[in-house]
């Protein structure tokens, strides 16, 4: 009777280790459970730590997204870019990637540019199912590119300026130099019954010599004036038929055989505030090209008139004319038409003049023939002082 009694109770206490054993073996598969997704989420932080390391070494600046194939957006670090414009045509592009296809291409975005990157990552079995988008703002790049990019041209131009003068110098400066040698030479072994004749034609030609020699050192002291933008615009009153009349008398000496200057001033009103410097230049550089380019005996006519709005000067003459192929070139640095290449000159004065004008917020324009001659018009805005209505008595 008693090992019977014993039995039931050996056999309970058998079940309830069998349950105690199951418990402890259902929470030992919990507790692996839970030590798989902790090693995986840490393995996903560590994943994320180092996409970030990744971001802060090679990409600074830069946002990186990881994209499955509906552009969801499975991970991202980096400089916030929001809101990208991942418009329809973007995203056509970049879906090249899940073909396996590395993209690069270029965005801009509220007045910034925006590099785009993206490198397919192919699982197990080679199908990319995500890609790797890196988004790098190139504004500030772009920008120092465009600035370094600027000062080397301007360093070639300054290199070929400078090389160019020298060419120029060389062949400009060796006419009037011959001539000015001649001419003394020429003058010191005169015959005393010829002296006095002799000596005005040949200090006449050296007095041209001289003034063509000046000519050329202003206009490339001007020009680097400009290219380093050292002008300076100084208004004053300026008296227009008084001034041009006395700038006129110092180029007589300029004048070919018979060739005469005709001005004419159009308005009563007589004074307009103009920095009389580059008034001078401009004056000085269409007529001494309009004597130039003409013929012996010909005709140049100055007009000019100050008016409520604008000052207007016109130089018109009847020399060689511009071709009409080569009129769009007329303003460029060192033109020279290619009829007027036997003629001494270095191309820069239009160049110049046509500089100082916009300067002085004027404009230029000309009309020409070949063979006909020129008309170069000039009209400067009034700028308004004290004596701008001041006329003539």
């Amino acid at each position: 009777m008693k090992q019977n009694a014993v039995e039931p109770k050996s056999a309970k206490q058998g079940l309830e280790l069998i349950h105690a054993l199951s418990e402890i073996e259902k929470l030992r598969r919990e507790l692996q459970t839970e030590i798989h997704e902790r090693r995986t989420l840490e393995k996903q932080l560590a994943n994320r730590k180092r996409l970030h390391e990744l971001v802060l070494s090679n990409f600074p600046g830069a946002r990186i997204f990881v994209f499955d194939r509906e552009f969801k957006d499975l991970l991202s670090e980096g400089k916030p870019v929001d809101p990208f414009p991942f418009d329809d045509d973007l995203v056509a592009k970049l879906s090249k990637t899940f073909e396996g296809e590395g993209v690069h291409c270029e965005v801009h975005f509220s007045g910034r540019l925006y590099h785009v990157t993206t490198v397919p990552l192919p699982s197990r079995g080679g199908v990319v199912k995500i890609m790797l988008c890196v988004i790098s703002d190139f504004t500030e790049r772009q920008k120092l590119e465009d600035d370094l990019h600027k000062a080397l041209e301007k360093e070639r131009e300054t290199g070929e300026l400078k090389s160019r003068f020298v060419t120029m110098a060389s062949h400009e400066f060796r006419t009037p130099l011959t001539m000015i040698l001649s001419s003394t030479f020429l003058i010191e072994n005169t015959s005393p019954e010829n002296f006095e004749t002799e000596k005005l034609v040949h200090t006449n030609r050296i007095k041209r010599s001289v003034n063509n020699l000046t000519l050329i050192l202003n206009e490339f002291l001007s020009l680097e004036k400009l290219e380093q933008n050292k002008v300076e615009v100084v208004n004053s009153d300026v008296n227009i038929p008084e001034f041009i009349q006395d700038t006129l008398s110092e180029m007589e000496i300029l004048k070919r055989e018979m060739q005469v200057i005709k001005y004419n001033h159009l308005s009563d009103q007589w004074i307009t505030r103009i920095d009389h410097h580059l008034l001078w230049s401009i004056v000085t550089n269409l007529v001494s090209n309009s004597i130039k380019y003409s013929k012996v005996g010909d005709t140049i006519e100055i007009t000019s008139e100050v008016g409520p709005n604008s000052t207007m000067l016109i130089v018109k003459d009847q020399g060689i004319g511009i071709p009409d192929d080569e009129k769009e070139f007329i303003f460029d640095r060192f033109f020279r038409a290619r009829n007027a290449i036997n003629i001494e000159g270095t191309g820069l004065g239009l160049h110049i003049i046509q500089k100082y004008i916009h300067l002085l917020k004027g404009t230029i324009t000309f009309e020409s023939q070949l063979d006909a001659g020129t008309t170069f018009t000039v009209s400067l805005p009034v700028i308004m002082g004290e004596s701008t209505n001041l006329k003539k008595s």
